[in-house]
């Protein structure tokens, strides 16, 4: 048995750092999107200033938040080190994977399920996210392991540290909360609840006071969620492809295949008992919190995206490790159908680490990098609206303050971090425009050109229109003008250009 132990562990740890590895690769590649910038403009600020911002908004994420602050203090917020820890998560979170495997059947469920956890579409993408999503899939994770733990040594210390990681697991991501009742029906299903029900309400109830103060503060700030869409007639495919195989229809199409032939074959060979303990603790894993979130969504108010449920794609690899387990007997056969996995993962890998990978093709990393070395010092910058921008085009400056360093800034109204914002404020045009009168130089931050109107569908199931657009037609340009100035240089990227005018 000790020998079975260390041997898993041992693939655990393989697993978990050739996953990270692989996750890793080109996660420096794709331009920072609005969501990383939240990170980045909270992360950043001083202690007093994170603790304003959280009163305010974005208190579930106030963990990741902290977390990432002292992060970038050692390691500075470039894309690739903002995006790190979700790399090392996903390489926790596979690990886990492994060890779940081997405990509920053997070591090459284990590894597997291990390997089809990285393949998953879903994981690859959390892994070049600057939130909270890949850590959320690693508390689950263990979450889990603590609970088998426990529920066979049935000592006191390991209900504990149950009861501590779900506290950790729900003030890290609010929605892992729905993990509770999804291992009430695993303990039901593998017939622990009369022998181990008792201790594990009473570690449920530990963690969730420990956890209940961030919870009722996240009651109060519902209204930030407002913009979620409400569900319609596109949920079976979000539910289908986007929720854990966003961008990869075809592997979507290819797991579902293989999880309907693992079953039937599985029913003809009659696996063992002890492999249906996967189902017992993947099943209630996968349906109970997609289950809760749409079910809140269709009664209350919206709260459901593809996103938030990153935290379940362990259960869903540990489904599809089963069935290549049960399809798959022999090497070669496993070789070939985890083969045509990674193949089929391949262009949505690759597409999620191209420079505009992430929603409405976003690019404040490329047009900051890209102004790098050109700002003068006592150029002035400005930053106009956009269609496809919730905030402003400032968020430029967000993806690397360091690049605007010695320019001035007349449109900047009240900071965020004064006013505990996410955002700063960008003043009208017309309130900035008698500031110009010092400016030889000034760098219009815009919209792109577009000739013709835009639709974009996201996978949170919002369509952005974007108008055609056309910066001479703006009466940001008219007031240039009209105060002297004339476009000397211009530079258009995916969704944004930079103008530079002169005197």
């Amino acid at each position: 048995m000790a020998g079975r132990t260390t041997a898993c562990a041992r693939d655990a740890v393989l697993v978990a750092l050739l996953g990270s590895i692989a996750a890793a690769w080109g996660s420096w590649r794709p331009s920072f999107w609005y969501d990383e910038l939240a990170t980045l403009s909270v992360a950043r600020r001083s202690r007093v200033d994170l603790d304003r911002v959280l009163d305010n908004v974005d208190v579930v994420h106030g963990l990741y938040y902290v977390g990432m602050r002292y992060w970038f203090a050692v390691f500075g917020a470039s894309e690739f080190s903002a995006r790190v820890p979700s790399i090392l998560a996903v390489g926790a979170a596979a690990g886990g994977v492994v060890v779940l495997g081997c405990m509920l059947a053997d070591r090459r469920l284990g590894v597997l399920a291990g390997v089809v956890f990285l393949l998953l579409p879903r994981v690859t993408w959390a892994a070049v996210e600057a939130r909270s999503y890949a850590p959320s899939a690693a508390v689950a994770v263990w979450l889990t392991v603590l609970l088998l733990v426990a529920c066979e040594s049935g000592r006191l210390r390991w209900w504990l540290l149950y009861a501590a990681a779900l506290a950790l697991s729900v003030v890290l991501f609010l929605y892992t909360i729905a993990l509770v009742p999804a291992h009430l029906i695993t303990l039901a299903w593998r017939g622990d609840l009369r022998r181990r029900g008792p201790a594990w309400a009473a570690a449920v109830v530990a963690g969730s006071a420990a956890a209940s103060p961030l919870v009722l503060e996240a009651f109060a700030q519902a209204g930030q969620t407002s913009w979620i869409p409400p569900l319609d007639r596109n949920l079976p495919r979000i539910v289908w492809e986007y929720q854990w195989f966003v961008g990869a229809p075809w592997f979507a199409a290819a797991f579902t295949v293989l999880v309907v032939a693992g079953t039937v074959a599985a029913v003809r060979r009659r696996t063992p008992v002890r492999r249906h303990g996967v189902l017992a603790v993947a099943v209630p894993w996968i349906v109970l919190p997609m289950a809760m979130l749409v079910a809140y969504s269709l009664v209350a108010t919206p709260v459901y995206l593809d996103r938030y449920l990153t935290f379940t794609t362990p259960a869903v690899a540990l489904v599809g490790g089963a069935a290549v387990a049960a399809v798959a007997v022999r090497t070669w056969a496993t070789v070939g159908v985890t083969g045509a996995l990674v193949l089929l993962t391949v262009p949505s890998f690759v597409a999620q680490r191209s420079a505009w990978s992430d929603p409405s093709g976003m690019d404040f990393s490329t047009v900051n990098h890209d102004v790098a070395g050109r700002l003068e010092p006592g150029d002035c910058v400005l930053f106009g609206g956009a269609a496809w921008n919730p905030a402003s085009q400032r968020l430029v400056i967000t993806a690397g303050p360091e690049t605007f360093a010695g320019t001035r800034d007349p449109g900047l109204g009240r900071t965020a971090a004064a006013e505990g914002w996410l955002w700063d404020e960008n003043l009208p045009f017309q309130t900035v425009a008698a500031r110009l009168s010092t400016c030889d130089v000034v760098w219009f931050f815009a919209d792109a050109e577009r000739t013709t109107e835009q639709r974009i569908y996201h996978t949170s199931n919002q369509w952005w229109t974007l108008p055609p657009h056309r910066f001479e037609s703006t009466p940001e340009y008219a007031g240039l003008v009209q105060a002297g100035f004339r476009i000397d240089e211009r530079r258009q990227y995916n969704v944004s250009q930079a103008i530079r005018f002169v005197r």
